[in-house]
């Protein structure tokens, strides 16, 4: 009854923890909606050439947020242990690593309708998804570096105001769209490209917002966090080999989506837009796991500098059962209505679209599913971070998720004839495995860690007790 107890009140601190974080992914989720939504009232061949161009920049924005979310762990387990300078360090050194990161990624953007072009995308496509491009490179650093204010705020259980900012950036992105895709108040008509303006104008506007709370609100003003931004390349190198693995894994599991989209569009402009309905869906879905995930990371990264094992478990556990109960709803949700949702995207009036909003329905139950087996891999995942575990969950993702499911997905699309479908189907099977073994990874890890810190106890009382029975020995004797 007491271990119960305990369990459900681990559970509603991570749902403290849990709902402003759900604000900062419902935040980025929303603008990608909006923006695909927005893409849509362009036309289909703009829905089409924006997805290309929104998903190859988000795997690029990915890959850099995972190596930075490395740090994540690290300044959970410092404030667990009181260690104000260490986070400071940390703090310092996330943004230098922002810098290194951003400048080669910005390059690759600007570059990559080239790489599109050799991966057999239409041309006319490519032109359309360059000029997006071409606008939202210039919010790289601000992407990226938002994610260290916002680690740096939920490591010391202090995310509302962080939460706050990032939720003006719906409404902000709203009127940017409106103002620069359609040329209104007397702004040039932009398109497609007006979007991706409008992506960079937001994307500074909450760093610097974000920037500015750390610095001057009384809640972080002990911690000094602007006192010394002084390059520290030890602390840099530990930031980097605590995050790579995990930078690599959110690169490999969005080139997944990459590749999907690659291969929906050789398959035609129609199947690519309805892709893109189906990754709006399910990045629109995530807010809630994803959310659970940071928390599950920071909570047991918390746990684990107070050297309480036992609550670092039973954090992660609380986590995972969240996941499960939140996702399974949303799913429902995904499977009941297709229909729609897929009309959110697409004029269900205009002929052009009908085949479109059809092609997106079977894709949508699917993802459901998908849903499930993705958003628990994402939590079991952070509760391995929590650990600073990330390099064999980052071999078993890659070995069930390339080996199984990107190998499985093309045989039914392709071999089978069972199109994207196939593709969803496989990802979903690979997904799926890797998640149970990463959930098994955290219970034999977490359950070694405990199991060692109960021996180590048992020793030092055995050596208290000798101690104490020696004196008494020798005035015996």
């Amino acid at each position: 009854m007491r271990s119960l107890s305990k369990f459900l009140s681990e559970i509603r601190t991570t749902l403290q923890l849990t709902v402003p974080l759900g604000g900062i992914q419902l935040a980025e989720a929303s603008v990608s909606f909006i923006n695909s939504v927005m893409m849509g009232l362009l036309g289909i061949e703009s829905l089409a050439a924006g997805a290309l161009g929104a998903i190859a920049f988000q795997t690029l924005v990915f890959l850099c947020m995972g190596v930075l979310e490395g740090g994540s762990p690290l300044a959970a387990e410092a404030f667990g242990a009181g260690d104000t300078d260490r986070i400071r360090q940390l703090f310092a050194q996330g943004f230098w690593l922002v810098v290194v990161l951003s400048l080669p990624m910005m390059l690759l953007t600007w570059h990559i309708d080239s790489i599109l072009l050799l991966l057999g995308q239409q041309k006319d496509t490519v032109a359309l998804t360059s000029t997006y491009l071409k606008a939202i490179v210039w919010s790289f650093p601000a992407a990226v570096g938002f994610l260290i204010l916002k680690e740096i705020a939920t490591a010391l259980n202090r995310p509302q105001l962080i939460s706050a900012i990032a939720l003006t950036r719906i409404p902000l992105n709203i009127i940017a769209n409106y103002l620069l895709i359609f040329g209104n108040l007397g702004l040039p008509s932009l398109g497609l490209a007006g979007i991706g303006w409008a992506g960079t104008f937001v994307f500074w506007v909450n760093f610097l917002a974000a920037a500015a709370v750390l610095a001057f609100h009384p809640s972080f003003k002990e911690y000094k966090l602007f006192g010394s931004l002084q390059f520290n390349r030890d602390v840099l190198a530990e930031l980097w080999q605590n995050g790579w693995p995990l930078g690599l894994e959110y690169a490999s599991t969005f080139f997944l989506f990459t590749l999907i989209a690659l291969l929906s569009g050789y398959m035609g402009t129609t199947l690519l837009a309805a892709n893109e309905i189906v990754v709006q869906s399910i990045e629109l879905s995530l807010i809630v796991p994803i959310a659970i995930s940071y928390a599950a990371m920071t909570r047991v990264g918390q746990m684990m500098g107070q050297s309480d094992f036992t609550g670092a478990k039973m954090a992660g556990f609380a986590t995972i059962a969240i996941g499960i109960a939140t996702t399974s709803l949303i799913a429902i949700g995904l499977f009941l209505f297709p229909e729609q949702i897929a009309t959110i995207f697409l004029d269900a009036s205009e002929p052009d679209h009908v085949l479109g909003i059809t092609s997106a329905i079977p894709l949508l139950r699917i993802s459901s599913l998908f849903l499930i087996a993705f958003g628990l891999n994402m939590i079991a995942l952070g509760t391995l971070m929590g650990i600073q575990d990330a390099r064999l969950p980052l071999v078993i993702n890659i070995l069930f998720q390339w080996g199984i499911g990107m190998t499985s997905g093309y045989l039914l699309c392709f071999h089978l004839n069972w199109g994207s479908i196939g593709l969803w189907s496989g990802l979903t099977i690979g997904i799926s495995l890797s998640t149970v073994f990463l959930i098994y990874r955290f219970y034999l890890l977490i359950s070694e860690i405990i199991q060692k810190a109960e021996d180590e106890e048992e020793l030092d009382r055995s050596k208290s007790t000798d101690e104490k029975q020696t004196p008494v020995l020798k005035s015996v004797s």
